[in-house]
């Protein structure tokens, strides 16, 4: 789809703001048994969303079974079909499909999509696949209406899965993804549900929202459809452009630790659907170092949790502006089994593609309303409501 597409005028007649709430699930599924703090001395809780960005952007995956691992996702309601089949997606801005888990579905214990049950189905029966670390989610295509946040996008194409992998697919509280990024990204070129709502002028802007809650539960977060909700940030917006359209890719001044420059100049991806923040392992390292905690590999613990105050500040410049991550905002402290452990939300990947030197994830997003302009092409940051 090209890319004037997006700047389609909207029809006076749109819908207004849509707010669609989300749920945010923050546990360790530790299937070891071990006690949590000797599941993480062993370097592989963060071992799962190493397998998505390895999967997203590239890099070695873990040869290592993953067992006890970081299950924290932000998800929000979709429908397909009519009448509706009520599901549940992880909103996710670092990919640009739509999939849910078909009547067929082997081995899937979540929710399944059944063609034959509505009447907007129309069959298309094109193969298809993403490849994950722990194996590939397959399965092949379909046309029919995707109601999201009470939107309609008629004559949707998304997946339908016949098999997924693995054990993280099976304890994860939501049933599919609805990716959010641009069509250059999309498996089998697929117009994304988003893309699709502003070329049917189902959406009062090309925009869309997201201010993350850092409370598990029911209400863990709002996805803004439309534009921005100003009820969730504070001041004005400062506007990246989108320096790269397939991932939502921007141009970084730097990034520093205190009062030490980790990297300048470099190319960051802004990713709702990675719950940390990623970098290329000798520039995790190197921050981590000032955190006094152990590195384990791609994580680095803590022995006790530490003083917050006592940590650096972690700043990133993004279009001229300094954004400030303090310790209580990139340490996450993990409870399993009345046991709290603490880990640095600062993760490093063993083969980033050298062009990008940060995966904005989560841990940014919670403290900074993040706004995804698509008709303007830039992405832009105000300070999220979270007290």
């Amino acid at each position: 789809m090209k890319a004037a597409v997006c700047a389609l005028a909207l029809a006076a007649g749109a819908e207004a703001l849509t707010k669609v709430k989300l749920e945010r699930t923050f546990e360790i599924a530790n299937r070891s048994d071990k006690p949590l703090k000797e599941a993480l001395q062993h370097g592989n809780v963060l071992g799962m969303e190493r397998v998505k960005l390895a999967r997203k952007y590239g890099g070695d995956v873990p040869t290592i079974p993953i067992r006890d691992f970081m299950n924290a996702q932000y998800f929000g309601p979709v429908d397909l079909g009519t009448p509706s089949q009520k599901f549940t997606a992880i909103y996710d801005t670092g990919s640009s499909n739509l999939w849910m888990p078909g009547k067929n579905c082997s081995g899937c214990t979540h929710k399944k999509y059944d063609s034959s049950k509505s009447s907007t189905y129309v069959a298309n029966g094109t193969a298809f696949s993403i490849l994950y670390g722990s194996g590939a989610v397959k399965g092949f295509c379909d046309e029919d209406l995707v109601t999201f946040g009470g939107l309609q996008a008629e004559k949707q194409i998304f997946a339908e899965t016949t098999s997924e992998p693995g054990l993280p697919w099976v304890v994860g509280r939501f049933d599919g993804i609805l990716g959010l990024g641009w069509p250059q990204i999309s498996v089998n070129g697929i117009t994304p549900v988003f893309f699709t709502l502003v070329e049917q002028q189902k959406v009062a802007a090309g925009q869309f929202s997201f201010w993350l809650s850092g409370t598990p539960g029911k209400e863990g977060g709002e996805l803004a459809l439309g534009g921005t909700d100003p009820d969730k940030y504070s001041g004005d917006f400062n506007y990246v452009p989108v320096s790269k359209e397939g991932y939502w890719q921007i141009s970084a001044g730097s990034m520093s630790m205190g009062n030490t420059t980790i990297r300048s100049n470099f190319e960051a991806v802004v990713d709702s659907g990675t719950s940390l923040l990623a970098f290329p392992m000798v520039d995790a390292i190197r921050m981590n170092s000032h955190l006094n905690c152990t590195d384990a590999g791609i994580e680095c613990v803590f022995t006790e949790c530490p003083d917050f105050n006592t940590l650096p500040d972690l700043t990133f410049v993004l279009g001229g502006r300094g954004y400030v991550l303090t310790g209580k905002d990139y340490i996450l402290q993990v409870t399993s089994a009345g046991q709290t452990q603490c880990v640095s939300g600062i993760m490093g990947m063993p083969a980033l593609p050298e062009h990008l030197g940060a995966i904005i994830g989560d841990v940014f997003m919670r403290k900074f309303y993040t706004t995804f302009d698509v008709t303007n092409k830039r992405v832009g940051f105000a300070l999220s409501k979270n007290e």
